[in-house]
């Protein structure tokens, strides 16, 4: 710029002051302004520019941002138009000609610098605001793990606390039936049974809650040990069968095509998931219903298939019930039997049921068409379980039975 613009701070102020919203120290903000211009225009450095600009933006938050960058650009274009005006007063025009004259070429100069400026602010703020989101995200994102750290440290002590007294309880309660029985006495029999019972249920619950925190801190592990698919399935689903004979449910099985032979997987911890998932279609499957328990062999993969006639899963829920602790039912349910209808559990056992099935390398979804109690559209699980034909770590080589000797 050809002239000293920080003659013109007072007359810019003046002018400024009743139209613009940004009004503690107008004159000092306009002269800092104006020098940060005439440095960026003489050295070709727009270093002074964006620390001025910086300053301001650095004063507001986040929220604060998209609204302040379009009011501190407005700030800009109302000092650009000020000046302008300013500059008109006090210079004389020249003859016309057919060259621009200097007031023209230096109020197009000026149009150019404050253009530069206010997109320098929008580049500026933008990325102010992307870093601020940004830090703000991964705090968030450090929160939630600590968090989610914090829960499965609580479970996992919680689960290892309550498993000592509960041991302690069965253990006197079995003293207790072994000496009622020796005296002859059977008063008592039915509440011991109850207490055996109820030992079991809280037993099986500590359980779940240690092997979620297994699987939430990916320290579950599995013995693979040579299996038959369908013998597995076929022990499972005929204790399941026993659990529903007093809810008149049907549970069929097909053996599965094509598995005739061994393949390596943890036979304890597979059974564990699926009888979980059966559990799960018994629970919602209303007194009558069906159960089917299927497969087929893939290319890699066994895919057992659970199929129900329940009251079946919305789509915004079939992701959501593989987390652990989900409820979907009415809590005041969740002190009854595990098998009665829409009856008690914890919540874990489909996320235990995942957690075992993706630490063998598979994975398992349910698909249907939605939740109605009237109709009962049903569930289908898939579960995939990879088709190991030798242990798939080689410190368990010895199970095989090719090994060569010597």
């Amino acid at each position: 710029m050809k002239i000293e613009l920080a003659n013109f701070v007072s007359e810019i102020a003046e002018k400024l002051t009743s139209t613009s919203a940004i009004r503690p120290s107008l004159e000092k903000e306009v002269g800092a302004l104006l020098d940060a211009l005439s440095a960026s225009a003489q050295t070709g450095d727009p270093s002074s520019l964006d620390n001025l600009l910086e300053s301001w933006i650095s004063q507001y938050t986040q929220a604060e941002l998209p609204q302040i960058a379009s009011d501190l650009a407005s700030f800009l274009h109302s000092i650009e138009h000020a000046l302008i005006a300013t500059i008109r007063c006090h210079l004389t025009r020249a003859p016309q000609s057919d060259e621009a004259s200097p007031e023209e070429q230096l109020i197009r100069e000026i149009s150019e610098d404050f253009f530069r400026a206010q997109k320098r602010l929008y580049d500026l703020a933008f990325k102010r605001y992307a870093e601020q989101h940004s830090k703000t995200a991964t705090e968030a994102r450090v929160m939630l793990e600590k968090l989610e750290q914090s829960k499965s440290n609580f479970i996992s002590i919680a689960a290892h606390e309550l498993k000592t007294p509960l041991t302690i309880i069965e253990g006197y309660s079995t003293m207790l039936a072994d000496a009622l029985l020796q005296e002859g006495s059977s008063t008592y029999r039915i509440y011991l049974e109850g207490m055996r019972k109820g030992v079991e249920r809280l037993k099986q619950i500590v359980q779940d809650m240690i092997d979620v925190s297994l699987i939430d801190s990916r320290m579950l592990l599995l013995n693979f040990q040579p299996c038959l698919i369908n013998r597995l399935i076929e022990t499972v689903v005929e204790d399941m069968k026993k659990k529903a004979s007093d809810r008149d449910l049907l549970i069929q099985w097909r053996p599965i095509p094509r598995c005739e032979e061994q393949i390596y997987l943890d036979e304890v911890r597979l059974s564990q998931a699926l009888r979980n998932v059966i559990e799960n279609a018994i629970k919602y499957t209303p007194d009558g219903g069906r159960v089917s328990v299927y497969g087929r062999r893939l290319s890699g993969f066994i895919e057992i298939v659970v199929e129900d006639t329940g009251i079946g899963v919305d789509p915004e829920n079939q992701t959501r019930i593989f987390e652990k602790f989900s409820q979907l039912g009415q809590v005041s349910l969740h002190s009854s039997s595990k098998s009665k209808f829409k009856g008690g559990g914890a919540g874990l056992g489909l996320p235990i049921a995942k957690g075992i099935l993706e630490a063998h390398g598979g994975t398992i979804w349910v698909e249907s068409p939605g939740y109605d109690e009237v109709r009962c559209p049903g569930s289908t699980f898939h579960l995939m379980v990879p088709v190991n034909l030798r242990p798939p770590r080689p410190s368990l080589n010895f199970l095989r039975s090719d090994k060569p000797k010597g």
